[in-house]
């Protein structure tokens, strides 16, 4: 299968999931409310979805990495260094929250927690930084290139400044993290997905 190709599966899917995981969140926000935390069974099914995401993200990245011309090519394998440490933490994280964790009957991802820390740390800070880190790579005045570029920064720049929650201990300040790998982030794929799928089809 063409890079190309095999990108625009993996960045499509990582769009329907992120579409799929706002709804469930706005069905957990709706039932807990915004100062309580979610819990099972939603929390459940969000962490499944997020499991299923971080592999077809990291595929995404590996695809724009491969798709990137020469002077860029050093922007795109940082942000795919980026995005494997990302996978790997967070999906480290939920394997764990939903084996051994629940099965000793504590599964929750509260804050404080180190298990929350830790999967703030890859959605806010590794995304963060793969994302803008492979905005680069999209070079060029085409529109479609233009607006991937733009959300990349802007996604990933949402996702920095997630940090800012966690590190105050304000987890309010923390729903810029959530707004770019929750909102923005799906739309940013969902560009990406038809861009290959274009580049596919040459």
């Amino acid at each position: 299968m063409r890079p190309s190709r095999l990108g625009s599966w993996a960045a499509a899917t990582v769009a329907l999931i992120g579409v799929a995981y706002v709804v469930v969140l706005g069905i957990g926000m709706a039932h807990f409310g915004l100062e309580r935390p979610i819990t099972d069974p939603v929390l459940a099914v969000m962490e499944v979805l997020t499991l299923v995401s971080a592999p077809a993200l990291l595929v995404a990245l590996a695809a724009v990495y491969e798709a990137a011309a020469p002077p860029q090519k050093h922007w795109g394998i940082v942000a795919l260094a980026f995005g494997i440490l990302f996978t790997g933490l967070t999906s480290a994280v939920h394997f764990i929250e939903l084996t051994a964790i629940r099965q000793m009957g504590t599964g929750s991802l509260v804050w404080p927690s180190p298990a929350y820390a830790a999967e703030l740390l890859a959605w806010d800070w590794f995304l963060g930084l793969a994302l803008l880190f492979a905005a680069p790579v999209f070079v060029g005045d085409v529109p479609e290139i233009r607006r991937i570029r733009r959300a990349f920064l802007v996604t990933g720049a949402l996702c920095l400044a997630g940090t800012v929650g966690p590190v105050l201990g304000d987890m309010r300040l923390q729903r810029l993290g959530i707004v770019g790998y929750a909102v923005v982030l799906p739309l940013s794929f969902f560009w990406l997905a038809r861009l290959f799928r274009e580049r596919a089809d040459v």
